[in-house]
């Protein structure tokens, strides 16, 4: 259960060479799927924290959120919790997302 040598991701924080025996455990038994995010999702998600939230979070940090705007999960007459992370992101990113999210807008 590796990623291969050399795997990149804009999520690099979820890149983990091997997931941890009690971890991979845990989630094998409890968690009901994955939902693989696009770059673009996760980079609008990183945004609308910042805009919306005023918060600062890593790429990795915006999976989930990036996952509820998305609309792939279903959220309708729920209660959802969603956890955002890390602030490990380069100025000069966050600065582009927050330009090419404020051109989308107009």
């Amino acid at each position: 259960m590796a990623n291969p040598s050399g795997t990149r991701s804009f999520c690099d924080a979820l890149l983990a060479p091997e997931p941890g025996l009690l971890t991979f455990e845990i989630n094998r038994r409890l968690l009901a799927g994955a939902s693989p995010q696009a770059t673009e999702e996760v980079r609008a998600a990183m945004a609308c924290a910042a805009r919306t939230l005023k918060l600062v979070v890593e790429p990795g940090g915006a999976v989930a959120l990036a996952a509820v705007l998305a609309g792939r999960l279903e959220t309708r007459a729920r209660t959802v919790a969603v956890v955002l992370s890390g602030g490990n992101v380069d100025d000069a990113l966050l600065a582009e997302i927050l330009r090419q999210a404020a051109g989308e807008q107009h």
